[in-house]
């Protein structure tokens, strides 16, 4: 099992992600805002942090959740973006949407990539 800290401005998006990861038996929160992900990271021990590149807060969010020592994933639509994001924070991996849970799944241990 992982848990996932779903970060997405997206409700849709962020609630169909976290119930397909659940379905799988991963544990998954989904949250809209950076700053109460930061919160949340300080309370709860989470092995992955997925955040929309597009969101207000993503670089902070992705600095955090790398120096935490979590699997930080920045993800866009948009490969400009997203390739951008993923410059500015070496220690994070890039996954382009759409994406299915299981390719979230897999990226978990994977070392950073570009998009």
């Amino acid at each position: 099992m992982v848990a996932f800290l779903i970060v997405d401005a997206d409700r849709n998006f962020r609630d169909a992600l976290a119930i397909g990861l659940r379905l799988d038996g991963h544990l998954a929160v989904a949250i809209g805002d950076a700053d109460e992900a930061c919160e949340r990271l300080r309370v709860v021990r989470f092995d992955c942090c997925l955040v929309d590149a597009h969101l207000t807060g993503a670089d902070a969010l992705l600095e955090v959740a790398a120096s935490a020592g979590l699997q930080a994933i920045a993800t866009s639509p948009h490969p400009d973006l997203l390739a951008a994001a993923a410059s500015r924070h070496p220690r994070a991996s890039a996954l382009p949407k759409p994406f299915l849970p299981e390719d979230l799944v897999a990226r978990v241990g994977r070392p950073a990539t570009a998009a």
